[in-house]
């Protein structure tokens, strides 16, 4: 990155005011670091106080933790007053996607992300600082480069939320990491609280965390090489995306596509494990024209509402999408779990 992203960036500024900034539907690490740099760089650079709007619950046990042992607070979308605020920054997302929705009545100043984007998506960027760059792995590392563009040292707390989304989404720089996300980690690393990061790393886990892990279990049926787990009613959207992320570690295995219903929506995780793969395209064809999605090298996720189509209609068209991608129609497919019966059989 070059001085004339920062200088782009700062056209875009008003000379004073409060400005909003938000991410997509129900944030993981990497939008929730994203928010607390950019929050970070508008206060100690050009001295504007910036407040965070959330849609969706948190619910995924690690994003929980680090949302509160951060302090990271926020106003629900329903609880901005326009009058207050001068306009809207996305991070991590972007006005196009389904599951992104800013603040209406006020004017997108900026938008940074790492994803590849929907072709609708364009429209809503004309006049804005727009930076999408799927060459790096996590929106953090975008937000942190402005700052070191800045010349800004930034604070511990701000360190631990941009490390732990850089982290997130590069599965510590083990996928799709690009040269800015090492430097990144390597630098976060050394400034983050690294006390709050174990404690991020190691939440406590509900009782109905391993229910629903059993329940993935139980339905997980392998097709060549992909893992397909495509559950009925889950907890929160991050529960597919968990357990997408938590498949694609078996060994042999290549893809893991995993969904489940939720909000009025059937949500969907496509996780690959194979070197220079890009998750995106097979995500966006199993979506289809019923529903729409983003990705990022080996990752994926999009989402088809449940309305017209029941429950069961979007489980099938998922279904006989991903098998058709991945080239496994005639594929009957193996149960991943083993009854008991089977193993004292054998």
């Amino acid at each position: 990155m070059t001085t004339d992203k920062l200088s782009a960036f700062a056209a875009q500024l008003p000379a004073e005011g409060r400005l909003v900034l938000c991410t997509h539907r129900n944030p993981d690490p990497d939008g929730l670091g994203a928010l607390v740099g950019l929050q970070f760089l508008l206060r100690e650079k050009f001295e504007l106080e910036a407040d965070l709007v959330l849609e969706g619950r948190i619910r995924r046990a690690e994003n929980v933790a680090m949302r509160r042992i951060l302090e990271i607070n926020t106003l629900p979308k329903g609880g901005v007053d326009h009058a207050r605020y001068q306009g809207v920054m996305v991070v991590d997302s972007q006005p196009g996607f389904s599951h992104t929705h800013p603040p209406g009545a006020l004017p997108i100043l900026a938008v940074l992300d790492h994803h590849v984007s929907d072709d609708e998506s364009g429209d809503c960027l004309e006049d804005s600082f727009c930076w999408v760059d799927a060459n790096y792995g996590a929106t953090s590392t975008m937000v942190f480069d402005l700052i070191q563009e800045a010349g800004l040292e930034v604070d511990e707390r701000t360190a631990t939320a941009l490390f732990c989304g850089v982290r997130y989404d590069t599965n510590d720089l083990a996928r799709d990491a690009s040269e800015s996300d090492v430097e990144a980690y390597t630098r976060l690393q050394q400034l983050a609280n690294r006390k709050q990061i174990a404690n991020i790393d190691n939440p406590e886990l509900p009782r109905n965390y391993f229910g629903q892990m059993a329940a993935a279990i139980d339905c997980c049926v392998s097709h060549g090489p992909l893992l397909l787990t495509l559950m009925g009613e889950v907890a929160s959207p991050e529960t597919v995306a968990e357990v997408a992320d938590w498949f694609v570690r078996l060994e042999g295995k290549q893809w893991s596509l995993a969904g489940g219903a939720c909000d009025g929506r059937y949500q969907l995780s496509v996780r690959t494990d194979v070197p220079g793969a890009d998750a995106y395209p097979a995500l966006r064809h199993i979506v289809g024209a019923e529903g729409a999605g983003g990705g990022h090298g080996r990752m994926a996720g999009g989402q088809i509402p449940i309305g017209e189509l029941s429950l069961e209609q979007v489980t099938e068209l998922v279904r006989g999408r991903a098998l058709e991608v991945f080239g496994q129609s005639s594929s009957e497919g193996k149960p991943l779990a083993v009854s008991s019966d089977s193993v004292k059989a054998s």
